[in-house]
């Protein structure tokens, strides 16, 4: 589940997806850790083979979500500055992609499942600008609606397969 802040008007529109789901799995599965260790630490529990594998297991369960779905990001429309920006941060540093308003031709919305959806925007150029570099769980199309309104065109839908090939 990500939680989807939408702020802003007419010429100015900004947009935050928090990996609310990602980051309280990342925070439970560190508690965990947290308790293996004290309890090892405090002798309740021995630091056997079985001990070792389930700490390793799940520390890199802790990583692979947090690279992969840890990600805020936010994106700012602004119509005055000509500008769509896309900022994300992550376990991989801080990333911003800045593009002109002017440049967008298109949204199109990949649909995964029925609730799951990847926002991306079509350049003039061919490029497509993914606003995040996940699926996001949303119920609701405000969002979307704003931003197609935002850029002055029609988003579409397009039914992607679930497949684990990109």
């Amino acid at each position: 589940m990500t939680i989807n802040l939408i702020q802003g008007g007419e010429s100015r529109l900004t947009l935050r997806y928090v990996p609310l789901l990602a980051w309280s799995f990342i925070c439970l599965t560190l508690y965990g850790v947290g308790t293996l260790v004290a309890e090892v630490l405090a002798g309740a529990r021995a630091m056997d083979n079985g001990t070792m594998i389930g700490l390793a297991a799940l520390i890199t369960l802790v990583l692979l979500a947090a690279v992969t779905a840890g990600q805020f990001v936010v994106c700012s429309f602004d119509r005055g500055g000509d500008e769509v920006r896309v900022a994300s941060y992550g376990l991989h540093g801080r990333a911003v992609q800045t593009r002109p308003l002017s440049e967008v031709v298109g949204v199109d919305v990949r649909v995964l499942r029925r609730a799951q959806h990847r926002l991306e925007l079509r350049l003039r150029s061919g490029e497509r600008l993914p606003l995040t570099p996940y699926y996001v769980v949303a119920f609701g199309t405000s969002g979307i609606e704003r931003i197609g309104t935002m850029i002055g065109v029609e988003p579409v839908t397009i039914m992607q397969s679930a497949s684990l090939r990109r």
